[in-house]
């Protein structure tokens, strides 16, 4: 896995989280200063992440995005 890579994710390259869940960027500048990412991750469930993909500003978690 590689660091997660904004360009590349509106290029449509393969985005996952750090566990390994499929995800899919269903909105890229949604109107909000720290998470305007919308993810939807393995079609179950909707989370909000910042431009760096990460899920909470202040601590990592399993579910931050990487490049596959």
């Amino acid at each position: 896995m590689k660091k997660f890579n904004l360009i590349k994710a509106k290029q449509g390259s393969k985005v996952i989280t750090k566990n390994g869940k499929d995800v899919n960027i269903i909105y890229f500048e949604r109107d909000s200063k720290n998470f305007p990412l919308v993810v939807l991750i393995e079609n179950k469930k909707v989370e909000q992440y910042t431009l760096d993909g990460k899920l909470y500003t202040d601590k990592d978690s399993e579910l931050d995005l990487k490049m596959k």
